[in-house]
């Protein structure tokens, strides 16, 4: 038997689809309880290889955070990442919409934010998220609608490649780099980026920022709420003196959660074209 035939037999068997959706939603977080266990020896390393995380330069499973506000700045001349994301959209070949949120509707189900607002996923490889009964083709006009409500809600946008999510929605092998996911994260909710505080650098860096860093203002009192609502830890008081790091992914979850609106995320480097080009190893033909 081939190794792709193989493949295809293991996706057909178990990949999710609208019956076993409850169950998976429910596993889905004990992703969360072994992110931890990365950075160990021997279990770490396994682990790593299951999830493809192992090997740098044949596995590029990486994504990228963008702010959906649209008040970053008020300077017309200024990119705002949400742009990035309508554009993927307005270009891609193929568009659907998640029925629900694997993360938000797993396990507790998410108190702040509705469950059944999903990801969008765009290019051919996604063809099969409609087929299996977990996504509804969409028009262009309709994914732009629904990024529009995420960011009505205060989601933040991640657009991720994941490689071994080729089996978990049963993506076919040929079409792996036809695929774009477009998440909706909750900062209650969402198993990467809570993930981010546990896992080990090596994963941490393959998720950044499109260009953009929070940056803290005078009117600080270093209460601490950003600092533990960061999730990357890249917000660190220290003898009263606020300060972010270089690990800042621009996500905007500490300024949303800044009762003195001491928070600001600035532009630090100059947009892409598209968001396809931020991606190293490969570009998503979408």
């Amino acid at each position: 038997m081939s190794r792709n035939r193989l493949k295809a037999i293991i996706k057909e068997k178990f990949a999710i689809n609208n019956r076993n959706w409850g169950i998976y939603a429910a596993l889905f977080q004990t992703v969360d309880k072994l992110a931890g266990v990365s950075k160990y020896p021997v279990v770490g390393p396994i682990l790593k290889k299951i999830l493809r995380f192992d090997h740098p330069e044949k596995n590029y499973t990486q994504g990228y955070v963008i702010n959906l506000d649209k008040s970053l700045r008020d300077s017309q001349n200024v990119v705002l990442p949400i742009t990035l994301v309508e554009k993927a959209i307005q270009e891609s070949s193929y568009r659907a919409i998640m029925h629900k949120c694997i993360c938000r509707d797993g396990g507790v189900k998410c108190r702040d934010y509705p469950a059944d607002f999903g990801c969008i996923f765009i290019g051919e490889g996604s063809r099969v998220t409609e087929k299996r009964g977990i996504a509804r083709s969409v028009s262009i006009d309709e994914a732009l609608a629904h990024i529009r409500k995420a960011a009505g809600y205060g989601l933040v946008c991640q657009t991720i490649w994941v490689e071994a999510e080729e089996f978990v929605w049963g993506i076919d092998s040929d079409k792996l780099h036809h695929f774009l996911e477009i998440c909706f994260c909750c900062p209650c909710c969402c198993i990467a980026l809570k993930n981010y505080r546990r896992v080990g650098k090596d994963i941490q860096d393959r998720f950044r920022s499109v260009g953009w860093k929070a940056h803290v203002l005078k009117e600080c009192t270093a209460c601490g709420v950003c600092e533990t609502r960061c999730p990357k830890q890249a917000i660190r008081i220290q003898n009263q003196q606020v300060s972010v790091t270089e690990d800042c992914i621009g996500c905007g979850f500490c300024a949303a959660v800044c009762q003195e609106n001491a928070i600001d995320i600035d532009q630090i480097s100059p947009m892409k074209e598209h968001i396809n080009d931020y991606f190293f190893g490969f570009r998503p033909e979408v």
